[in-house]
């Protein structure tokens, strides 16, 4: 297994192997009982895939576990398994730490887990800190007038702007992978599932890419558009003229 980041500590305990804070012991016991399928009740979360939960660990630690569950087709046949030898969950924890540090509107990665199976085959488990009272966007829109939903819009496709600047290239960006909350000083948005972002340099096709890919989850989520406005498309529509 790879060094850990900064921060982090690698903790391998037989098939299971861990990175986790430094400062939160908390997330090596939560992710223990993960792998042993112990864990305890959990808060739901609305609107992720099965076994999302938030645990609150100690006063001023909440934080989100997030099972990798496959979806599509693929999910009937194989649901938990993955295949390879450079596991998802650590990948995603590297990224979402390089993203923090570069200031895009994030969870902050707190701990990964991979339980091997088998050489070159593993479930995983991903553990952020939670953002409270967040609903992803495709939620959101479907509680707000149109001129919530046109603002809620434009504050996700800036948090793409940021992401870009980054230099990073999300290939699955949809409407449930932006997390949308409305603090007092306004509406903040978040991304999400980072499994397989990559870095790389920005060019206009990739742009172009990241407003497509949002524009067939909108179509998907809501063929008649009844709830995504034109101000919705327009918001995202920046990001290829930026």
């Amino acid at each position: 297994m790879a060094s850990a980041p900064p921060g982090f500590v690698s903790v391998p305990a037989g098939r299971l192997r861990m990175l986790v804070r430094d400062d939160a012991p908390e997330i090596a016991e939560l992710l223990r009982h993960w792998a042993a399928d112990t864990l305890p009740p959990a808060r739901a979360l609305p609107g992720g895939r099965g076994g999302v939960g938030a645990f609150a660990l100690r006063p001023d630690l909440a934080a989100v576990l997030r099972p990798y569950r496959r979806g599509g087709l693929v999910a009937r046949v194989n649901g938990q398994r993955y295949l390879g030898l450079r596991p998802r969950p650590f990948r995603e924890l590297r990224a979402g730490l390089i993203l923090v540090e570069r200031g895009v509107p994030t969870p902050e990665p707190l701990g990964a887990a991979v339980l091997w199976d088998a050489p070159g085959v593993y479930r995983g488990a991903l553990v952020t800190r939670e953002v409270w009272g967040a609903a992803n966007l495709w939620q959101y829109l479907q509680t707000q007038p149109p001129a919530a939903r046109a603002a809620a819009c434009a504050a996700a496709a800036a948090a793409v702007q940021r992401l870009l600047a980054a230099g990073a290239i999300h290939p699955d960006l949809n409407l449930q992978n932006f997390l949308i909350r409305r603090p007092a000083a306004g509406l903040e948005a978040w991304i999400i599932d980072l499994d397989r972002v990559r870095f790389g340099t920005i060019t206009p096709q990739v742009r172009r890419a990241a407003f497509e890919r949002i524009c067939r989850s909108m179509r998907k989520l809501d063929p008649h558009a009844a709830v995504v406005t034109l101000a919705c498309v327009e918001a995202f529509d920046e990001l290829v003229r930026a």
